[in-house]
């Protein structure tokens, strides 16, 4: 599911990047720490569907 997530942000942020020259106005340091905050967001969401999993893994071991 998180790889839908992923696909959707990166489809969403061309959209706005080709349609609408989103980005265009930062500069090299802006653009550093947009990806740094993508990235970070991106190892959070993995850190979410690894707890997730389990915890899902320990539920079905006590049934």
């Amino acid at each position: 599911m998180e790889w839908l997530k992923d696909l959707s942000d990166r489809f969403i942020l061309w959209f706005l990047q080709t349609s609408s020259g989103f980005e265009k106005e930062l500069t090299s340091e802006g653009r550093i720490e947009q990806e740094m905050w993508r990235e970070q967001r991106l190892r959070n969401l993995k850190g979410l569907a690894l707890r997730a999993q389990q915890r899902a893994g320990r539920k079905e071991e006590s049934h």
